[in-house]
C-alpha cells in the first residue's frame, strides 16, 4: 500500500522537491553529492581572493522529528489532494508502539510524531518535510543528503554576508520545524577534516585523510580474505568476498577522488589491490582503471538525467561542431584534476 501511495505522491510533488536533495532519487547518490560540493568549491577557488566556507548540519534522529500537522500543510501546498494529505497525517498519528522480548511485553505508548523507521514512505516524507527550505545562488547554496545538510559559502574578497544570513535563516527554520538550536561561537567546531557521507574531506581539499581511512579499512578486510583462503574456501567464493567486502571499501566513492589523489596515495591503495590479487591468484583492476571506468559512467549518467544538479553544467560544455565536450578553463591544477575536467578529457578520448 505504501508503495502505491509513494508512486502517486512522487508524481504530484516532484516539481516541488529540492533539486539539491541527493538522497532517495533514482540515478543520484553519495558520489553526486560529493562531486557537486567539490565542483562548486574548486571552480570558485579559481578566482583570486576567494575562499570557501562549509557548515555541516546533521539532524539527530531525523525521521522522529516530523510533525504531522506541519507536514500536512506542506503536502497541500505542494499540490497533494487534501484527502490524501489527511490520510497521511492520520497514518502518522496515534501509532501504538511497544517492545516484545520473548514472552514479555512493555507498556503500550501512543506516538504522534515522526515516521515509522524502515518503511517505504518515511524517507520520502522526510525529504518533503525539509524541502521548503532551500537556497542556491552563485555565492551560497544548501545541499542535502536526507538529513545530512551542508551550507556552502563561496566567499569573495572576504564578503560572507549571504553565507551568514543563510545559516541564520536555516537555524531559525530548524528551530520552528524540528528542535531549538544553539550555535553560539563556542558550539561551532572548526575542523581540519570532516567525514561527509563516508568520504573524508579536509581543509586543503586533497585526499590524504581519505586515503589513510581507506587504506586502514582495506587492510583489515584483506586480513579476512587471507583467513578465508587459509580455511580452504574455493576461489569463486573468495572473489565474491573480495568484490563485496574488500573492493567495496577500497573503491568507495572512487569516482570522486581517483582523479585528484596524489600518485603516492594511489600507490598505497594499488598495493592493497595487488595483495588481494595474489591471494586470489588473478589480476585485479587498478585504482586508475576502476576510476576511469566509473567516471565515464557517471558523466554519461549526468548527461542522461535532466534532473541532475550538474546536468546543465555539463550540457553547457557541449560542442556545436562535434560529439566532443569543451574542456572547462582551469587555472589551477587542483581544479584541472577534479571530476568534471577529468571526465571531459576521458569522454573526448573515447569519442575520438
Amino acid at each position: 500500500m505504501e508503495r502505491i501511495v509513494l508512486t502517486h505522491l512522487r508524481q504530484l510533488v516532484d516539481s516541488k522537491m529540492d533539486p539539491l536533495q541527493f538522497a532517495y532519487r533514482p540515478g543520484i547518490g553519495v558520489d553526486d553529492a560529493v562531486i557537486y560540493l567539490l565542483h562548486r568549491s574548486l571552480s570558485h577557488l579559481e578566482s583570486t581572493g576567494s575562499t570557501v566556507r562549509v557548515m555541516f548540519f546533521d539532524f539527530s534522529s531525523a525521521f522522529n522529528t516530523i510533525q504531522p500537522s506541519l507536514l500536512r500543510g506542506k503536502m497541500e501546498g505542494a499540490g497533494v489532494d487534501c484527502h490524501l494529505a489527511a490520510w497521511t497525517t492520520d497514518y502518522l498519528t496515534n501509532r501504538l508502539q511497544y517492545v516484545r522480548l520473548r514472552d514479555c511485553e512493555s507498556d503500550v505508548v501512543v506516538c504522534s510524531a515522526g515516521a515509522p523507521q524502515g518503511t517505504v514512505l518515511s524517507p520520502f516524507l522526510f525529504t518533503l518535510y525539509i524541502s521548503d527550505f532551500s537556497h542556491n545562488s552563485d555565492s551560497c547554496h544548501i545541499q542535502k543528503f536526507s538529513d545530512d545538510t551542508a551550507i556552502v559559502g563561496r566567499v569573495s574578497e572576504g564578503n560572507e554576508l549571504e553565507y551568514r544570513e543563510v545559516i541564520t535563516n536555516f537555524v531559525a527554520w530548524k528551530a520552528s520545524h524540528i528542535a531549538p538550536v544553539n550555535i553560539q561561537g563556542l558550539d561551532i567546531e572548526i575542523l581540519e577534516e570532516y567525514k561527509y557521507l563516508g568520504v573524508h574531506l579536509n581543509n586543503k581539499l586533497d585526499w590524504t585523510h581519505n586515503t589513510d581511512a581507506l587504506y586502514k579499512k582495506g587492510q583489515s578486510r584483506l586480513h579476512l580474505l587471507r583467513r578465508l583462503r587459509s580455511f580452504g574456501v574455493c576461489r569463486s567464493l573468495l572473489r565474491t568476498f573480495y568484490d563485496s567486502v574488500v573492493a567495496s571499501v577500497i573503491f568507495y566513492a572512487v569516482v570522486c577522488w581517483s582523479c585528484g589523489s596524489s600518485e603516492r596515495d594511489r600507490k598505497r591503495l594499488n598495493k592493497l589491490v595487488r595483495r588481494a590479487g595474489s591471494v586470489l591468484d588473478c589480476s585485479l583492476d587498478s585504482i586508475e582503471e576502476v576510476g576511469e571506468r566509473r567516471m565515464l559512467a557517471k558523466l554519461t549518467s549526468i548527461m542522461d538525467t535532466p534532473s541532475h544538479p550538474l546536468h546543465d553544467t555539463v550540457g553547457a560544455l557541449s560542442s556545436s561542431f562535434s560529439s566532443r565536450l569543451l574542456h572547462p578553463q582551469c587555472k589551477r591544477e587542483r581544479y584541472r584534476r577534479s571530476f568534471i575536467p577529468t571526465a571531459v578529457r576521458l569522454f573526448n578520448m573515447h569519442n575520438t
